[in-house]
């Protein structure tokens, strides 16, 4: 018999899902804002390269701090919607590319910032690519969205397990998601890094409210989901939103940790 894998999810479905991705992908809450700011010491004017922009969701808030932003996004219609959303902002652009093959020119950036996006990196250049962007004293601040336990319906998760086993999408149907008092620390890499020193974590755990559309719209963004045939997605979909619909009332929560990480390039 075969192996019964789960499918591979990729980083380039998200282009193809740019218009529900823009929609349905919320701007990070204030809390996060403000912790990338501090901790990468932006200010007006500061040089920061942001990796994987989606459509903003980030990148607005930095511009509005009126840093000078260069954002490197992988999907051309997502770099689209991007540039559009910074139109106001001439303090800010956006290059297609991927960031392995971005080419780093003579300019050094105070800040690189990667939001929900690092972990698709190749590992084995992220971290020194990074490096080699910044200047000495710059601040490579990485954001990491971890799903957790907990909101006003907490058995949604465990309710919603039986389509994604029966789809191929996860082998266990028992699966919980962990609390968030037991996440480990994401990158650990960095504090052994020598081109990296004082590295600093924070977390905020935020809970999000969805109605039956804003949650199947999110779902249409989702790398795993975005695996499936397109008359499985359908099915998968509808499944998901008549669950919402009869035993939620048309609105569920879900409870995220914001992790933000910060670490400053030495000066060699």
């Amino acid at each position: 018999m075969a192996e019964n894998k789960e499918p591979e999810r990729s980083r380039e479905s998200f282009d193809a899902a740019a218009e529900s991705y823009e929609r349905y992908r919320a701007p990070y809450p204030q809390e996060v804002e403000n912790a990338v700011i501090a901790l990468a010491d932006l200010h007006e004017a500061s040089t920061v390269l942001e990796i994987g922009c989606g459509t903003g969701q980030l990148s607005v808030a930095l511009a509005k701090h009126g840093v000078d932003l260069l954002a490197v996004e992988l999907g051309p219609r997502l770099a689209a919607r991007a540039q559009r959303n910074l139109a106001p902002y001439p303090n800010a652009r956006v290059e297609v590319s991927s960031f392995e093959d971005w080419l780093l020119g003579s300019e050094k950036f105070d800040a690189v910032i990667s939001a929900t996006a690092f972990h698709w990196l190749d590992p084995a250049i992220r971290f020194s690519k990074s490096a080699e962007a910044l200047r000495p004293g710059g601040v490579l601040a990485i954001v990491h969205v971890h799903h957790v336990r907990g909101g006003r319906t907490p058995d949604f998760v465990a309710d919603t397990q039986p389509y994604y086993v029966k789809l191929g999408l996860h082998k266990d149907p028992s699966f919980l998601l962990p609390t968030a008092s037991r996440l480990p620390p994401m990158y650990l890499e960095l504090d052994d890094l020598p081109e990296f020193s004082s590295v600093e974590r924070r977390r905020f755990e935020i809970a999000r409210r969805y109605s039956t559309a804003s949650y199947i719209g999110w779902l249409e963004t989702d790398s795993l989901v975005n695996t499936l045939a397109a008359e499985s997605r359908r099915d998968f979909l509808n499944a998901i939103q008549q669950l919402i619909e009869s035993k939620y009332g048309g609105a569920v929560d879900r409870n995220y940790v914001y992790e933000v990480i910060a670490a400053h390039r030495g000066s060699a």
